[in-house]
């Protein structure tokens, strides 16, 4: 088994090993006075650890250290039922100690093209700056059935190594406008951790960590961070054929 591949019991457990690594990195910002800046995706498996970070660690982790961006969101209003953002403040942010002016939600309900220009520009003001990309220390992502990661779609692998970290995306079924992190931001990231769970993704989850078969199709496949392997926070059910 890959060292960068954890597998636990449950996606309860695999969500509370996330918040366990998300209070170490924190904790180790908060030593040095640095601030601690994650990108978060949504999706039902990060409201589990939303859920668990509110309600188990929002008086452990120095929040006042910590800093939320997101790695895409849908272009809908903020307390749209689809929001990632809404979801987030539902099942965290309205719950933990964390300042508002340390959060930099992506405002889907504006015109996209604009609000991706104006995140990009957001970036580059507040994060630290390599190889000409904005510089997370954690970025959080999920992985679709179709082996989408952020908003970067099969059919739009080019967002992959797009020179732009932000851009405007296009749900390939619904036609619904997103707006996502790209390729090379995610891949400049000091950490990247997949966080997977359940049955429905086993097939493309091998493909996508061992490379074989059709993985090169999979937008997941391509994440390969500057400083390392991508890291894989997997319950049973998904991690089945590895």
């Amino acid at each position: 088994m890959n060292s960068n591949i954890h597998i636990f019991d449950s996606p309860e457990e695999t969500a509370r090993a996330v918040a366990e690594l998300i209070l170490e990195k924190a904790k180790e910002k908060n030593k040095q006075s640095l601030p601690f800046n994650v990108a978060l995706s949504g999706g039902s498996t990060p409201k589990l650890l939303f859920t668990i970070l509110s309600n188990e660690y929002a008086d452990s982790i120095p929040w006042h250290f910590v800093r939320l961006f997101w790695v895409d969101e849908r272009c809908v209003a903020p307390t749209h039922a689809e929001s990632n953002f809404g979801m987030t403040y539902e099942n965290l942010l309205k719950n933990v100690p964390i300042q508002d002016s340390n959060i930099f939600r992506m405002s889907g309900e504006v015109d996209p093209a604009q609000e991706a220009r104006h995140y990009q520009a957001q970036l580059q003001a507040e994060l630290p700056v390599r190889n000409n990309q904005p510089l997370f220390d954690l970025i959080l992502l999920g992985m679709g059935d179709d082996g989408h990661t952020a908003s970067i779609f099969p059919d739009n692998l080019s967002l992959l190594n797009s020179d732009d970290a932000v851009a405007v995306a296009v749900h390939p079924t619904s036609g619904q406008k997103r707006i996502t992190l790209t390729g090379k931001v995610i891949n400049q990231a000091e950490q990247v951790v997949f966080l997977i769970t359940g049955s429905s993704k086993v097939a493309v989850l091998k493909q996508v960590t061992q490379h074989t078969q059709n993985f090169q199709k999979f937008p997941a496949s391509y994440i390969q961070p500057y400083s390392g392997s991508a890291e894989f926070y997997l319950d049973k059910a998904a991690a089945a054929e590895l």
